[in-house]
């Protein structure tokens, strides 16, 4: 976490007039760069006056900036016992906790801030990133509702709720408290797009409603300015832009696909906007040749360093998702554009040009309505799975021994609506002695898990029934689908990469399949490796299939002990292949291109 103590003077201290022209000579030499000359003034002022409140401040908010840590505590301590009631110097205390990574006090000390200043956005950001950090939804939603008390129009309170509220699975919540944000500030742009994403999420969301959003929002993007495509008889160049080369689900499934492309036909370039790059990245830098960082690069910067690297085709990964950079697109970098892979619908942008997808994801005319880009089918799916070295063994059927089966889930929260609970305790209902394990990010905290519990008790299923569990340790997750059964697929948005993973594992998915391309992955996975007998088309025949499982468990075994060979020699793992699809794709979308300006 990138954190500054702020600078700024917090208390009318009283000075002599040496004083007075130290603290002047510090300031000075500290706008010019000069920082042992500003420490010297600022000590010299102590040595006279050590309760000398803005020298105390000043001096240790300096040397934190400079990463002095154990050199700046003290002195910011000290502010704190000598100006108890500024929350400036709280929130500079908590900020020097954290770079410290002393977390528990840095709660405390933006929490006091917060006691005093309600208002105070600086606090109010950093206790929300540092409970963020540590998985307690529950209390960033309490610390924004009180700032909401207190100032009802306050625009960063109503972001971290939205934020708070749709990683804990309260996607309703979240929606009003983006649609607030954009009422205040209708210009903003990240709101903009966290409200569409939850729009996948929302249980009563149709799909005309979401194509309609997404339309809405790109029709407010300013016209792009073409870019002419020229057949230059050179390999076609390929940029893929994406926060998400690391342990993501993008960074996964690309791999195969960068592994795979030929080189010497096509010069790939990738764009990672990766804050915090991981051994992941490491492993898809070694399969390009073309690799650069740009994170923390802003988006003037960005559009002029992709147009000057003459791509052809350019590549986003993201859609609306976090960290995205749909407003480059929007200004065209490519004569080609394309979305693929990390968003689950339309973006929406203009200038986008082409979905890669497929006839399982996207089937018929109707589906490509829904979109403002044009549809571009594979004809196999548009994906392939590396699976990761750090996987374990597959396990014998856990209901063999335990006597009962064990359905699992490993979507995040934000799939899991009530209609899904509604589902999945019907299926715990028609099985009394079947149990859930279900493990998510926002189930570490203690608040959202309890929530979980009540609202399947509602449902009729007994605590004892159920295991609720947050994140763990890569291996420690792998590892735990050696205790389940049956993975309960999410709808209306499907798993990707957690199906791949349970499939791995040996675990089967009964999916619900969707009236859209968020909720038709599974049971396009399924059918890939022929396990249609796990594709549910309504919620009745979900149940009924569930029994059926449950009845027939020497049918899951044969399943279990056959699925990584399974998925190993199905066209899923078959990155060669994608590869040279997607590239017979992309060099007709650049003939098209060509041909398009050729009758200009």
């Amino acid at each position: 976490m990138k954190k500054q103590c702020q600078a700024r003077s917090i208390a009318g201290s009283s000075m002599s007039r040496k004083s007075d022209k130290l603290m002047q000579q510090a300031e000075q030499a500290r706008n010019r760069g000069n920082h042992e000359q500003a420490r010297l003034c600022y000590q010299k002022v102590l040595a006279k006056e050590p309760r000398h409140l803005d020298a105390r401040y000043l001096l240790g908010s300096m040397l934190a900036e400079q990463r002095r840590l154990a050199e700046a505590r003290p002195h910011i301590e000290e502010a704190a016992r000598l100006a108890p009631n500024s929350p400036y110097v709280h929130n500079n205390l908590g900020n020097l906790y954290t770079l410290s990574g002393q977390n528990e006090l840095a709660e405390r000390a933006y929490a006091r801030a917060l006691q005093l200043q309600p208002q105070m956005v600086e606090a109010l950001t950093n206790l929300h990133k540092l409970l963020d950090t540590r998985g307690a939804l529950a209390e960033s939603i309490a610390a924004a509702q009180r700032a909401l008390v207190a100032d009802p129009g306050m625009l960063e309170a109503h972001v971290m709720l939205g934020n708070a509220c749709r990683d804990s699975g309260h996607i309703e919540q979240a929606v009003e408290h983006y649609s607030r944000v954009l009422e205040i500030q209708p210009g903003n742009g990240p709101s903009a797009t966290n409200l569409l994403m939850c729009m996948n999420y929302h249980p009563a969301a149709t799909v005309n409603e979401i194509h309609a959003k997404h339309r809405a929002w790109g029709a407010g993007l300013p016209a792009a300015v073409p870019r002419m495509a020229r057949d230059h008889g050179k390999r076609l160049r390929i940029g893929y832009v994406s926060p998400d080369l690391v342990r993501h689900p993008v960074g996964y499934l690309m791999e195969a696909l960068l592994a795979s492309h030929d080189d010497e036909h096509f010069d790939v370039r990738v764009y990672s906007d990766a804050k915090a790059e991981d051994d992941v990245t490491a492993r898809l830098r070694g399969h390009c040749g073309h690799w650069r960082n740009i994170a923390g690069i802003d988006d003037d910067t960005l559009t002029a360093v992709l147009r000057s690297d003459a791509l052809d085709i350019a590549v986003d990964l993201a859609g609306h998702t976090a960290q995205n950079r749909l407003a480059v697109f929007a200004r065209r970098v490519a004569p080609v554009q394309v979305s693929y892979l990390g968003y689950c619908t339309t973006t929406g942008v203009p200038a986008m040009d082409y979905v890669i997808t497929d006839a399982g994801l996207d089937p018929t005319e109707a589906d490509a309505a829904c979109y403002t880009e044009q549809l571009w089918r594979l004809p196999r799916p548009s994906f392939a799975f590396t699976p990761d070295a750090d996987f374990p063994e597959v396990g014998p059927l856990p209901a063999q021994d335990a006597g009962h089966l064990i359905f699992g889930s490993f979507n995040n929260l934000s799939k899991v609506s009530g209609p899904v609970l509604d589902l999945w305790a019907e299926v715990l209902r028609a099985i009394p002695d079947a149990g859930l394990f279900m493990q998510a990010r926002a189930l570490g905290d203690t608040g959202t898990r309890e929530r979980v519990q009540g609202q399947l008790e509602d449902r009729g299923v007994a605590p004892e029934r159920v295991v609720l569990a947050g994140f763990s340790s890569l291996a420690a997750h792998l590892n735990l689908f050696n205790h389940i059964d049956v993975c309960l697929d999410t709808f209306p948005w499907n798993g990707h990469m957690t199906t791949l993973d349970s499939l791995w594992m040996g675990v089967p998915v009964l999916t619900l399949e969707g009236d859209r391309r968020a909720g038709r992955m599974g049971a396009t996975i399924q059918r890939a490796i022929g396990l249609d007998d796990f594709v549910a088309r309504t919620s009745q025949d979900f149940v009924e299939r569930a029994i059926a499982l449950d009845k027939d468990r020497a049918y899951l075994a044969n399943i279990r002990a056959s699925l990584r060979a399974r998925l190993a020699e199905s066209v899923l793992a078959d990155g060669a292949g994608l590869a040279r699809e997607m590239e017979a794709a992309f060099a007709q979308m650049h003939a098209a291109a060509v041909a398009a300006t050729n009758r200009q």
